[in-house]
């Protein structure tokens, strides 16, 4: 055989091997498989949404007579959230490339059941002490209320502080857990969802002690990220300038508040921590308006007739922006905004002097600043 008559025999053995090396790749590929079985469930959608907060997926399956399953590939171990549009079904999760088997009842989901291996099921573990506390709790609460109701508000006082104690003991599990286990994705979750403005000190303290594998995840990197963007908006440093848009169109900047106080209040219509803290921030704002101080409320609504309706109901005078993309409001997403109600207070020289302010301790921290008012 010459040259020329080799050349395209070599060239299709070339080819049929590069196919069965894809072909074999294909197939070596691990995958998820989640098969599900709710009682009582009627919708007949069900939602899996997994990834990091910053990179996620959602896939949508059909659900008949309560069993459902989702297939699908994961590069490296990630939280899940099954749901459904009603949100009857709701199901925290760890989607590994391993068999994960739910087992659920709509009228329970407290008592959902999720087996799978490595990370699925030390978050399914993590998860079911929360979920027992939280039922001790629930009925030391419902036993405080039924003593009080009788008139014995001495036990009821009691009991309601142990339901208290009980309470708190998730939250600081939570916290403890990625110190606990610095080689875990859950603890990296756990971390993320801890990450804030005003934790960020003790957040840098736990992300530094982290395993390197862990800090080279997905999750670690978005936690670094995060660490980056809120490091640029804690107290001391100077406030993001930004520019949005009041109701009637008009462009409004941080950098003409130059030479007041203003607190920066992201806050949303839907909300109902942020409509609670209304009247306080105005009785606030008459009380030290006149002496330097204001208010820029952010609003994390999509809608503007829910938005401007409730700027009217709680009779708010201080000015509005918003460019109405809900949780990626352009100016949330630069101060690192998850949750609301959320405060930046900015000095007249346009420096952060105070975050998280609500309440009490906003009272306390103008009346420290302007001194009391009658």
């Amino acid at each position: 055989m010459n040259k020329t008559s080799l050349r395209p025999f070599l060239l299709k053995a070339i080819a049929l091997v590069l196919i069965a090396n894809n072909a074999v790749a294909q197939k070596k590929a691990p995958q998820f498989v989640i098969t599900a079985k709710v009682a009582h469930m009627t919708d007949s959608v069900v939602y899996l949404n997994y990834g990091t907060m910053g990179s996620s997926k959602t896939d949508t399956v059909k659900a008949i007579n309560g069993s459902f399953s989702f297939k699908g590939h994961v590069e490296e171990p990630v939280p899940g959230f099954i749901f459904t549009k009603t949100y009857k079904v709701k199901i925290e999760l760890f989607v590994t490339n391993t068999p994960i088997s739910i087992v659920g009842d709509v009228d329970s989901m407290y008592n959902t059941k999720v087996t799978g291996k490595g990370v699925t099921q030390e978050f399914e573990a993590f998860s079911q002490k929360l979920m027992d506390n939280r039922k001790r709790t629930i009925a030391l609460y419902q036993k405080a209320y039924d003593l009080k109701q009788s008139g014995d508000s001495v036990a009821a006082k009691a009991l309601q502080a142990k339901a208290d104690s009980q309470y708190n003991w998730e939250f600081k599990a939570r916290i403890a857990y990625p110190s606990e286990h610095p080689n875990s994705y859950v603890g990296a979750k756990e971390l993320l969802a801890y990450t804030s403005t005003i934790t960020l000190p003790a957040a840098i303290k736990v992300f530094d002690k982290l395993d390197p594998s862990i800090k080279n995840s997905n999750i670690g990197k978005e936690i670094a990220a995060r660490i980056d963007l809120l490091s640029k908006v804690e107290e001391g440093k100077p406030a993001q300038e930004f520019t949005q848009t009041t109701p009637d169109g008009k462009s409004v900047t941080l950098s003409s508040y130059k030479g007041r106080y203003v607190l920066i209040e992201f806050w949303a219509s839907w909300c109902g921590p942020c409509r609670a803290e209304n009247p306080n921030l105005l009785k606030q704002y008459k009380l030290y308006n006149s002496k330097g101080f204001d208010i820029l409320s952010v609003s994390l609504d999509k809608d503007k007739e829910p938005w401007l309706k409730a700027v009217e109901h709680d009779a708010l005078p201080w000015t509005q922006v918003s460019d109405l993309k809900g949780w990626n409001n352009e100016v949330a997403v630069l101060y690192g905004i998850r949750a609301v109600p959320a405060s930046f207070l900015v000095d007249p020289s346009g420096k952060i002097v105070a975050t998280g302010l609500r309440g009490e301790t906003l009272n306390q921290k103008l009346e420290s600043l302007f001194g009391k008012t009658n």
